[in-house]
């Protein structure tokens, strides 16, 4: 009975240990036409200005499109938006007892995340979507790195799918 249930956990690990992970998934490749696109128009979707300049600031650097005023001038839009989820409050208490009392402590939970969206400038049809989890800060200027380097990741991860080494 012994080496049965041995045997039976061993099965039952043998999954866990094949499991793959991140590293292991290769990356889907982007729909043709935005990596052959040569036009497009960035469009602010809203929530930070501040994301929205580095990032476009960002996109200009990497040269590889070439940055429209107008959508009907483009093939693609490219859209970054900036949404902080609300996802409630976690509330804790600690006893202190040394002197016996309960503290109730409480944070709120969010989740700050930049948004980036390429449309067919043609059709508006939806081509492609990813999201970026800004880290949190408390203070102001640390936060607002955060949103910068949050546009610059987006953009970098963007530069990487479409296989563009500049």
């Amino acid at each position: 009975m012994r080496k049965l249930t041995f045997v039976l956990g061993f099965l039952l690990l043998i999954p866990a240990l094949q499991a793959k992970t991140r590293k292991d998934v290769p990356p889907a490749p982007l729909p043709e036409v935005i990596v052959t696109a040569h036009k497009v128009f960035l469009s602010n979707g809203g929530g930070s200005d501040l994301a929205y300049d580095a990032f476009y600031s960002e996109m200009k650097n990497w040269g590889k499109y070439q940055i429209v005023g107008s959508p009907d001038d483009a093939e693609l839009i490219v859209e970054l938006s900036y949404h902080v989820e609300d996802m409630g409050t976690r509330v804790w208490s600690s006893v202190n007892t040394y002197n016996n009392t309960t503290q109730v402590h409480s944070s709120q939970l969010i989740d700050p995340k930049l948004i980036l969206t390429i449309y067919d400038a043609r059709t508006k049809n939806s081509l492609w979507s990813t999201v970026d989890h800004r880290r949190l800060a408390r203070m102001e200027k640390n936060r607002e790195k955060e949103m910068i380097n949050s546009a610059e990741r987006l953009v970098e991860e963007l530069r990487l799918r479409s296989g563009s080494s500049k």
